[in-house]
């Protein structure tokens, strides 16, 4: 059964209407073409599907066709992936593959499979590699168009990869060796790539190397503590162009204070009891779990879900980096930091998580360390998927 092209159009201008200023692919007027022209190609209709499955389940929403059926992103999903099984893929390295594979990448991220999403990650980071994408002499042959799409799926997969090293422990494989997209003129906002600049700013300032240590749990000689004051400095603020409070700025900041955190927690790794002698150390931690609380104070709360696991997953890592301040401190500084913890954990606490082993851990890390906080009961996830997704086992 193919996915009607009305239902697909449908969600193509949900993916416009809310979800380009994210992670840009193509503007509807470009998707509508494809659907038009293309639906017939069996490659660019799995990606037609994968970006409707994606979309719907990052808005967590469902669509019915006019013959009645209910689409979900996990239908969806689930249909492109058995459909593909029936073509030998092997030889494909064409856009619509890696897009396919990002697509997926991101419902499997909803449905709180870690493991098939970072798998769909490596496929589609694999064929990028193979494709020679990561050099910017292979972009001469391309058309400028050609050329804005194939950057900005790039620059998305080096973002999701920078990510899931950090949770999956590897190391990445692209680098911002390749130039940006150029900037577009644009009526509708919503096609403004200035948020996707500054998340690409957000992830590459701190270098692949940064990530790397990380994600090996090993010193680096080139992430040093001044290195990574400079992360701390140059991350403080987002940049004045992007919208306040909007989809783009909501990911933005929390990856702001989530990376900021992480060099926080490297240099800890790298210097052991001895960064902890400077109380500065861990006034630091508290300011950026201050700016955070900020922009929850000012963020509407449904901005939060279309983005995931990853929202959690930040605001946790600064939740589990203040606890270890309050392990190390004097009075004063413990008390500043619990104060912060306690708005901190409620936060944490009132959100979605997509792995309630997580929290589970923070909130024993909390008991192992004798601080006691008001926190309120979590909100897992609701939804048991594995029978549903062996298909990509």
């Amino acid at each position: 059964m193919k996915v009607p092209k009305k239902l697909i159009d449908r969600c193509l201008r949900l993916y416009h209407d809310n979800l380009y200023v994210i992670w840009p692919l193509l503007s509807y007027d470009e998707l509508h073409k494809l659907l038009n022209e293309k639906y017939d190609d069996r490659y660019v209709y799995w990606f037609l599907v994968a970006l409707s499955a994606a979309t719907l389940s990052d808005l967590q929403t469902e669509l019915e066709s006019e013959n009645g059926f209910s689409f979900t992103g996990k239908k969806l999903s689930i249909l492109c992936i058995s459909s593909r099984q029936q073509f030998d893929d092997l030889s494909g390295r064409d856009i619509f593959r890696i897009m396919t594979y990002y697509c997926l990448v991101r419902c499997f991220s909803q449905y709180s499979d870690i493991r098939n999403s970072y798998r769909l990650c490596c496929e589609a980071v694999g064929l990028i590699t193979i494709s020679g994408l990561h050099r910017e002499k292979s972009y001469e042959s391309f058309s400028f168009c050609e050329q804005q799409l194939l950057r900005k799926v790039y620059y998305l997969l080096l973002l999701t990869e920078r990510y899931y090293s950090v949770y999956v422990h590897r190391v990445t494989s692209l680098d911002d060796t390749v130039s940006l997209p150029q900037s577009e003129f644009v009526t509708d906002p919503r096609l403004s790539l200035d948020s996707f600049f500054e998340m690409i700013r957000v992830f590459t300032v701190p270098g692949k190397c940064f990530f790397d240590a990380l994600a090996t749990e090993a010193s680096n000689t080139s992430c040093t503590e001044d290195s990574l004051k400079k992360i701390w400095k140059e991350l403080h603020t987002a940049s004045l162009e992007i919208e306040p409070w909007s989809y783009g700025y909501v990911d933005i900041s929390f990856s702001r204070h989530w990376i900021r955190t992480l060099a926080w927690k490297l240099v800890f790794q790298m210097n052991g009891t001895k960064f902890f002698s400077n109380a500065n150390n861990a006034h630091i931690l508290v300011d950026i779990a201050r700016d955070m609380i900020d922009d929850i104070f000012l963020t509407p709360k449904n901005l939060y879900v279309v983005h995931g696991p990853t929202i959690p997953m930040k605001a946790l890592e600064i939740a589990n980096a203040l606890v270890d301040v309050i392990n190390q401190h004097d009075k004063n500084t413990e008390s500043e930091a619990w104060n912060v913890l306690c708005e901190v954990s409620n936060f944490v606490c009132s959100l979605k998580h997509y792995d309630g082993s997580l929290i589970e851990s923070f909130v024993a890390k909390c008991q192992n360390s004798l601080i006691s906080l008001p926190l309120f009961e979590f909100q897992g996830s609701s939804d048991n998927l594995k029978d549903d997704l062996d298909v990509v086992s």
